[in-house]
C-alpha cells in the first residue's frame, strides 16, 4: 500500500470511491476493525453500523462488513440514523463497536467512517492508532485467525429491536409532555439523517412542526440546506419561519450532531450563543458541573466574558468535538461544544454531541419563556456581546506544516499588536476537508471588522505561497453574524 490510511479529528474522511474510501481500502479498514475488536478482552464481538443519506453509504457499509465478518464478528446494520443515534444504540444494546458512515456537514460526494466504543464514546487516539496500524500492515491484514464467519443482520430482517425508534424515545425521555406546548417550529433536516427522526420527535410534543429538506435522494444532503448552509445564508429559513408564523427555526447538519437556530427576527443563534444560554440556565437549575463550560479555541471571547459575569469558567481546547469531550470527561463537566453547533450535554444517558437533543432543550426553554413572558431567544443571545471575528477558508493545492513557516509567527504577533495586544488567532488545516486552510482572527473591543478581514488575508498569504496555490478560492465568514464576507 503506497498511501497510509489515517484517522483525522472526526474519523476517516474522503471522496467516496477514492482513497481512502475506495473499495479495496474500505475492505482493508473493515478487516482491521474486525481484528482489533477480536483482540479486545471482555467486549461483545458484534458491531452496529448506521449511515446518513449519502448514496455511497450503502456500498461502504456492505464493504466494511465484508472485511469484518471473516473475523468472526457479527454485523448489524440499522440503515439511516444520526451519529448520536449510533452512540446511543452501541452502548444501550451491548455492541462492542459502533460505526457511523457519514461525512457530517460535508458535500454528498464525500463520506467518512466514525468509530465509537462500547461505552458510546468516540475511540481515543491510541485506539484509532491501533486500527491504523492493522489497516496499513499488508502482510498481516488478510490472515483471519477464526474459523467461524460472523453473521450479517440487516435492518429489515425483523430479528432486532426497532433501534431508530428506541433512539427517538430516548431523545424525549426527560422532556415533560407539555414542554413544547403551543410552540411552532420549522425544522431544516439538511436532507440528511435527521429526516427520519427530528420531525417525529418534535411532532409528538407539538402539533406545530414544519419540516424542510426532508426528501433525500442520495445526492442532495447539505445542498443549500442544513446548519452549515444556514450559518452562511439563513434567508430561506427566515422566510419559512415568517410564512408559518413560527417561533423558532432549527437546522441540523447531515448526521445531526450539529444544530443552529434562527429566530423570527432573523438572528442566527450559533454554538457560542447556545453554550452561553444553556450554561446560565443549567447553573440556575444546579446542573452545571463545576460551573464550567468547555469550548474550543474558535469560540469568541465575548462568550468567555459573558460566562465570567455569571460566575462560570470557560475552559478551551483545540478544535474538534472529540477534544471537547475529552476535557469534559477529565473534569467531570456537563456542558461543552463548538461555535459551529456541536453541543454536548454530558450525563449518564448522553455520550456525544446531539443536535436533536440540544434542539429540544433550547426549544423547551423558548416555549417556557413564551408561556411566562420571559426573554425571547434573541434577547438572551444579545446579552453575549462578541468581538469582531472572521474565519477565512483557503482552498489550497496541498498542505504544509505551518510550524515550518517562520514568517507566520511574525505576522501573527504584528496582527495582535495592531489589536492593542489583545485578540486571538488560530491557524490550522481542516481535519475533515482536504487541503483546506482555516484562519480564525478575532479582534478586540476597539477593532474594526475591516482590520480583522485584512489581517486574515495577510496570514493566508505565506501559506498560499508555500503550497504553490495560485489565486486560490478564499471564503470568509463573519463569525458574529454568520454572513459571508465579499472579498
Amino acid at each position: 500500500m503506497t498511501q497510509r490510511i489515517t484517522f483525522g479529528t472526526d474519523g476517516i474522511r474522503g471522496i467516496a470511491g477514492e482513497f481512502p474510501l475506495d473499495v479495496e481500502s474500505v475492505k482493508q479498514i473493515g478487516i482491521a476493525i474486525g481484528q482489533w475488536l477480536r483482540e479486545q478482552q471482555g467486549i461483545r464481538q458484534r458491531v452496529v453500523m448506521g449511515m446518513d443519506t449519502r448514496a455511497s453509504g450503502t456500498w461502504i457499509a456492505r464493504t466494511l462488513a465484508d472485511g469484518i465478518l471473516p473475523e468472526g464478528i457479527d454485523v448489524y446494520v440499522v440503515d439511516v440514523i444520526t451519529t448520536p443515534g449510533i452512540c446511543y444504540i452501541t452502548r444501550t444494546y451491548d455492541f462492542g463497536l459502533g460505526i457511523m458512515i457519514s461525512a457530517s456537514h460535508n458535500p454528498a460526494e464525500q463520506n467518512g467512517i466514525k468509530l465509537f466504543g462500547a461505552d458510546g464514546f468516540k475511540l481515543d487516539d491510541a485506539q484509532e492508532e491501533q486500527i491504523e496500524a492493522l489497516a496499513n500492515h499488508d502482510s498481516f491484514s488478510h490472515i483471519h485467525a477464526v474459523d467461524k464467519r460472523g453473521e450479517f443482520h440487516g435492518f429489515d430482517e425483523g430479528n432486532t429491536p426497532n433501534l431508530p425508534r428506541a433512539y427517538r424515545d430516548h431523545l424525549v425521555a426527560d422532556l415533560p409532555a407539555d414542554a413544547l406546548a403551543d410552540l411552532k417550529v420549522v425544522l431544516d433536516c439538511a436532507n440528511g439523517a435527521a429526516y427520519k427522526i427530528a420531525y417525529f420527535v418534535f411532532r409528538d410534543h407539538t402539533e406545530h412542526a414544519i419540516v424542510l429538506n426532508d426528501e433525500p435522494d442520495g445526492e442532495n444532503i447539505n445542498v443549500r440546506a442544513g446548519s452549515e448552509f444556514v450559518r452562511r445564508d439563513r434567508q430561506p429559513l427566515i422566510e419559512a419561519i415568517r410564512a408559518n408564523n413560527a417561533d423558532l427555526g432549527i437546522a441540523f447538519d447531515g448526521d445531526a450532531d450539529r444544530v443552529v437556530f434562527v429566530t423570527p427576527d432573523g438572528m442566527l443563534i450559533d454554538g457560542d450563543h447556545v453554550l452561553g444560554i444553556l450554561a446560565v440556565e443549567m447553573k440556575r437549575q444546579g446542573n452545571l458541573s463545576g460551573d464550567t463550560v468547555v469550548a474550543t479555541e474558535m469560540s469568541n471571547s465575548g462568550l468567555e466574558d459573558y460566562l465570567k459575569r455569571h460566575g462560570i469558567t470557560l475552559s478551551r481546547t483545540k478544535v474538534g468535538d472529540r477534544y471537547v469531550m475529552e476535557r469534559m470527561r477529565q473534569g467531570g463537566f456537563s456542558l461543552g461544544g463548538e461555535q459551529a453547533g456541536h453541543i454536548i450535554i454530558l450525563d449518564a444517558d448522553h455520550t456525544c454531541g446531539d443536535g436533536i437533543y440540544a434542539g429540544l432543550q433550547v426549544a423547551a426553554l423558548v416555549a417556557a419563556n413564551k408561556r411566562s413572558g420571559g426573554a425571547s431567544l434573541s434577547e438572551m443571545a444579545r446579552q453575549i456581546v462578541r468581538y469582531p471575528q472572521v474565519i477565512a477558508s483557503a482552498h489550497l493545492r496541498d498542505r504544509v506544516d505551518l510550524k515550518t513557516l517562520p514568517a507566520l509567527e511574525e505576522l501573527q504577533q504584528a496582527a495582535l499588536a495592531s489589536f492593542g495586544g489583545k485578540g486571538r488567532i488560530n491557524m490550522r488545516f481542516s481535519g475533515t476537508e482536504p487541503n483546506l486552510l482555516r484562519v480564525m482572527v478575532e479582534g478586540s473591543a476597539g477593532t474594526t471588522m475591516q482590520q480583522v478581514i485584512d489581517q486574515a488575508l495577510t496570514l493566508c498569504a505565506p501559506v498560499i505561497k508555500a503550497t504553490d496555490s495560485v489565486n486560490p478560492k478564499i471564503d470568509m465568514v463573519d463569525c458574529v453574524t454568520g454572513e459571508a464576507i465579499k472579498l
